[in-house]
């Protein structure tokens, strides 16, 4: 599946990702792409907030490459690879969430349980969300 969806402003971000949550059991790798700013660490903050993590302990790995949030229903580990070059994911395939702003590979050797959004900024507010995964989530997307 490939689809695109325009996002209008916070509430809207915060709506898709309440969308997202639903089609997520646990064990998926979500990739984080897109500019500086684009909002990825704040769809994080909100696919956190799911899961009984409050938005204030959601901050940008950047500078320690990796937090892990305690959700409710299973652990979540933020990874931020800007400044990372090489990064080992196999110890937390299948442990919890993984959420990967910045990307640097093809994942699909560790698991085919990933949902890609790349984060492009249209204005101050508007962002356009494109959304790739062979996951059968559609229908849970509501798209």
């Amino acid at each position: 599946m490939k689809k695109k969806i325009i996002i209008n402003n916070l509430q809207e971000l915060e709506d898709f990702a309440n969308k997202v949550v639903k089609c997520l059991k646990g064990d998926e790798l979500l990739l984080l792409e897109g500019n500086l700013a684009a909002g990825k660490t704040t769809f994080t903050k909100y696919i956190a907030k799911n899961f009984g993590i409050d938005d204030y302990e959601v901050v940008s790995p950047t500078f320690n490459i990796m937090n892990i949030y305690e959700g409710r229903q299973f652990d979540i580990y933020h990874i931020d690879l800007y400044r990372v070059d090489d990064f080992d994911i196999t110890d937390f395939i299948g442990k919890g969430l993984i959420i990967i702003e910045w990307p640097k590979e093809d994942y699909t050797k560790y698991t085919k349980n990933q949902i890609k959004f790349s984060f492009n900024v249209l204005d101050n507010e508007r962002r356009e969300i494109t959304i790739e995964t062979d996951l059968d989530i559609e229908d849970c997307l509501n798209m």
